[in-house]
């Protein structure tokens, strides 16, 4: 597999172009997905500087449809099925996944194949667990985060798994691979724009979604995993590069100010409950 993505690296550096600047905007619609449940029982993983301890966090994991004119995007693929026996417990984390996005996308009468990209934020298994059900999708992901899975040492180190994106990135099936270098107008037309925030993982990023009528929304991907943890600016034990996951911080509140933009923390109940449930939507 190593082999395998340092040839896809090479191979798709001409599909990172981004889309003509003046594309006309099409109608946007954004559904949220339930991708799954977590318990911590140790909190403090979420600080390096030694806070929580002692203390639990319910926290969701959440995937997001959006409707681009006549292209389905889905931003991050949640937890992998082995979750549906849950709850599994690993460790401090008892772990479960209710329902598939396959079966999620049967309440709006979609299948698989029509779904068109998949973009995932990181490549942890709690955002990139189905990717593989959307063999025909074409993935996009930062090439940041390609190289660092190409480390097979630096990959196991730093969780993440190449064999969750095997139906793209094994063989010969890297004509459905977009790699993407920082921020980058998905369809040139403001509307889904990448904000490559490295630091959780070296190719870690979020999305800022432009819609018709509800304005700026920012999926954050995992710059931070709860309100608390965002308004102390706290970073996770495991992340790969502290002052960088700082810097991505300020980052991402930069933009969430210039454009006034709703902030949604991505594993944040309270957030994710002030999303419409399918088969609703925010557009």
């Amino acid at each position: 597999m190593q082999r395998l993505l340092s040839g896809l690296i090479f191979a798709t550096t001409a599909l990172s172009a981004t889309a003509p600047s003046q594309a006309a905007a099409p109608d946007v619609k954004m559904y949220r997905l339930d991708c799954g449940h977590m318990t911590l029982g140790d909190k403090s993983v979420f600080s390096d500087a030694g806070l929580y301890k002692g203390q639990s966090q319910d926290i969701v994991m959440s995937c997001y449809l959006i409707k681009h004119g006549e292209d389905w995007v889905l931003w991050d693929a949640g937890l992998p099925k082995k979750y549906l026996a849950g709850p599994v417990v690993e460790g401090t984390f008892k772990t479960r996944l209710d329902r598939t996005i396959v079966d999620q996308l049967g309440d709006l009468g979609l299948r698989a194949d029509d779904i068109d990209y998949v973009a995932v934020s990181h490549a942890h298994f709690d955002h990139s667990g189905q990717v593989n059900d959307f063999p025909k999708a074409t993935l996009i992901i930062q090439r940041s985060e390609l190289e660092a899975m190409a480390d097979t040492e630096n990959a196991t180190a730093h969780y993440m798994d190449a064999g969750l994106f095997s139906a793209h990135l094994a063989g010969n099936r890297h004509e459905r691979v977009r790699v993407i270098d920082g921020d980058v107008d998905l369809f040139g037309d403001g509307t889904l724009k990448t904000i490559q925030t490295p630091g959780h993982t070296p190719g870690s990023m979020a999305l800022l979604l432009k819609l018709g009528n509800a304005g700026y929304y920012v999926l954050s991907g995992d710059q931070w995993h709860f309100t608390e943890n965002y308004r102390r600016q706290q970073v996770p034990t495991w992340n790969y590069d502290h002052h960088q996951t700082i810097g991505s911080g300020k980052k991402l509140d930069d933009v969430i100010a210039a454009h006034h933009a709703t902030l949604v923390i991505q594993h944040e109940p309270a957030d994710n409950r002030k999303l419409p449930t399918l088969p609703r939507f925010l557009d």
